[in-house]
Formats: structure tokens, C-alpha cells, sequence
């Protein structure tokens, strides 16, 4: 009896005529490296003549062809799961056998929380507010001004941010290489200038690092403003003690946001997240190619050699005329468990040496070589 659909296990490629096909010719297979012989001419051509049913090798074989495609796909995660991180888990499938494109997603995820540290990005929402400084009142309870509350509408701590407290500029000075006298001349258009006049052609980051200098130099050498932030509650001293009633200005996040990893509202927290939900189905038999079918086709035998195996050790020995016959089934599980385990070894020694992350090491290496290669060859001699 030919192959049909339903005769494996679990049916998950019943429908791909390749498989179909090959899954005869395993029996066949399986019959001789197994020391059964083929089928004789008036005998079931389908019918392994040993203790094992063509459904037995149709499973062995699908149970050899899922665990190949398990191994390739586990080493695709290896080698470019932080591509997938964050991406749509869809039905678990339709990732297999694809080269995917890095998007740096996981690069960027990580680099949020030190992004958001440096006030360039970040995933927290940041909060601005404000108070009153009253004249002759330096201390301030920010927690108790606020009192914020977070998503869940309980009471939330604040992590400020930043506070808006400085001397404020009262002019703006330009500072510069060229004379005054020229700035005004360029500026307000007076088409003219003195024969004295000397152009400079300076980078735009010079006037940006001059005009922060002098801005910092303001904040730190001519300001006596500065402020104190400590204690659970984020109390603030303000100095100097104000001379009269002012607003002061600050930002802050709340700490229910800062110590959950998790967001509701983040749509990539229900994406990809590790090995268990990469979408990787099983890879369809029709795309193996020659080497992946031979490994399946190698350990189809190994797999319906123990199972032949397994049968037998359940009698040990037959009694027969003038004696007892001994049964290998022992000898036979292991050394089909032996053989399993060889042929895993050997998938997985090759596919560690192509790992996406091997193969640029050894593009490096041979650019390398080829550099060294090159550095032999004589250079031309020029004759003008």
C-alpha cells in the first residue's frame, strides 16, 4: 500500500508530495539497512519484512524531518533573534527559511533608558509643573505641592528631572574673533566697512561651542542661584532666598512608570520576546535540499532502528528446537541511540561554524588573507 494521507503521526506533511514520495522509497530503504531484504514479487511492496509496519517508518520519518527543522530554525533564532525582538508573533509561522533584515530594534530598545537619562528620547512620559517661591521662603515639599497620582489613580512618587532655577539674562552679549564694528556691519546690512576690516572664515560648531561657554560661564561664575534636592518627599531649597513671590519651573517623571518593565500601552511588549514565540513553523520537506534530506533520511533509519529495537528486547529470548534464539533488541536501541545522537552532533558542529555572527568573522579573516596576498604582487614602476 502506497503512501496516503493520515498514515503519520501528527499529518504535518501528508500533503507534500515530496514527502509522499520519498516516504515509499524510505521503506524500502529502511527494509535493506535493516537486514529485512526487499519485498519479493507477490509480497506487499510497502511491508518492511521485519517486525516493523510501513506506518512505523512513515512516522520515523516525519518525527526526523520536524526535529531537522527544529535544529535549523533554533540556530536562525540564535543567529538573528534580535532582529525578530519586538515583531508580530502572528500564527508562529512564516519565518522560516528567511534571511531577515536587522532593524537595530533591540539596539534601540536597549539604548532607551540611557537616551531618556540624556533627555533624548526614552519611553517614560515626562511631566512638567510648577510652584510659587514666596518671598523669604527657601524650603519647598515638591511631592506634597504636586501631588500626583499614577495610571492606576493611587498616589505616585515624582523623579525629577530637571529644575528651571538660574539668573536670568538681562542682555545678550556677542562675543567673536572680528571687531564689533564689522558684526553690526553684516547683520544690520550697512554694505560698508573700514580698511581695517579682516575676515575670518570660522565652522558653525565655533560660534556653538562659544555661545555654551559663555552661557555656562553665566550659570555657574555670575549666578548665585543654585538649589538642594534630597529626601524621599523631594524637598527643594532654593538659593538665594527669594526677595519676592516668583514661579518656578521643573519636569518629572512618577515612579510607578520608572519601575515597571512592562507597559500596557507599548505595542512591541506583545511582539517577539525570546526563543518560545519567534515565528518560525516547520520548514515544508518540498524546500530541504540535498543535504538536510539526507541527514532526515539518515536518522529515519536510526529512529525506526530502535524502534525495531524496542520490539524485540520485549522478548529476549524464542524458544526453538534444540535451543533458545537470543533477541539483539538491547544491542539495537542503543546503537540506533548512539547513531541519533552522532547525527545531531555533527548537525549542529556545522551550523555553529555558519551562524550569522561566524560567517562575518571568517569575511573578516579572508579580507584579511587576501590582503596579505595582495602585498606580495609588485608594485608597477612608474616611468614618466
Amino acid at each position: 500500500m502506497a503512501f496516503v494521507s493520515g498514515s503519520t503521526a501528527f499529518g504535518i506533511f501528508d500533503s507534500d508530495a515530496a514527502f509522499a514520495s520519498d516516504a515509499d522509497r524510505l521503506v524500502r530503504y529502511v527494509a535493506v539497512k535493516l537486514g529485512g531484504g526487499l519485498p519479493g514479487a507477490n509480497e506487499d511492496a510497502t511491508h518492511v519484512q521485519v517486525e516493523l509496519t510501513s506506518k512505523d517508518v512513515y512516522t520515523c520519518f516525519e518525527e526526523a524531518a520536524i526535529e531537522y527543522g527544529a535544529i535549523i530554525n533554533a540556530y536562525q533564532a540564535k543567529s538573528s533573534l534580535a532582529a525578530f525582538l519586538g515583531s508580530l508573533t502572528g500564527t508562529l509561522s512564516g519565518g522560516q527559511g528567511r534571511y531577515p533584515r536587522n532593524a537595530l530594534e533591540w539596539a534601540r530598545r536597549q539604548a532607551q533608558p540611557f537616551g531618556e537619562e540624556a533627555y533624548v528620547g526614552g519611553d517614560r512620559q515626562l511631566f512638567s509643573g510648577s510652584i510659587t517661591l514666596h518671598a523669604g521662603q527657601q524650603d519647598y515639599d515638591l511631592q506634597s505641592l504636586i501631588a500626583p497620582t499614577g495610571s492606576d489613580g493611587l498616589p505616585a512618587r515624582m523623579v525629577i528631572r530637571q529644575i528651571f532655577h538660574f539668573s536670568p539674562f538681562s542682555t545678550f552679549r556677542f562675543f567673536g574673533t572680528t571687531s564689533a564694528i564689522n558684526y553690526l556691519n553684516g547683520q544690520f546690512n550697512f554694505q560698508s566697512f573700514t580698511p581695517e576690516s579682516v575676515f575670518y572664515m570660522l565652522p558653525v560648531w565655533e560660534d556653538v561651542l562659544r555661545g555654551s561657554q559663555f552661557e555656562l560661564s553665566n550659570k555657574v561664575r555670575r549666578s548665585n542661584y543654585s538649589y538642594e534636592l534630597h529626601g524621599p518627599t523631594s524637598m527643594l531649597k532654593v538659593m538665594p532666598v527669594p526677595a519676592q513671590d516668583n514661579t518656578l519651573y521643573f519636569t518629572y517623571n512618577l515612579m510607578d512608570q520608572s519601575t515597571i518593565p512592562l507597559d500596557p500601552s507599548d505595542s512591541l511588549s506583545y511582539g517577539v520576546s525570546n526563543v518560545s514565540n519567534v515565528p518560525f513553523g516547520n520548514i515544508e520537506y518540498s524546500k530541504i535540499n540535498s543535504i538536510g534530506k539526507q541527514w532526515i533520511w539518515k536518522m529515519t533509519l536510526a529512529s525506526a532502528k530502535e524502534v525495531l529495537g524496542m520490539i524485540r528486547r520485549k522478548v529476549m529470548t524464542i524458544p526453538i528446537p534444540g535451543g533458545d534464539l537470543q533477541m539483539d533488541g538491547s544491542d539495537m536501541v542503543n546503537d540506533a541511540r548512539g547513531e541519533m545522537e552522532s547525527l545531531r552532533g555533527e548537525l549542529r558542529e556545522l551550523l555553529d561554524s555558519m551562524s550569522y555572527d561566524r560567517l562575518a568573522a571568517k569575511e573578516a579573516e579572508q579580507a584579511e588573507s587576501l590582503m596579505r596576498v595582495l602585498s606580495g604582487v609588485p608594485l608597477k614602476i612608474y616611468v614618466g
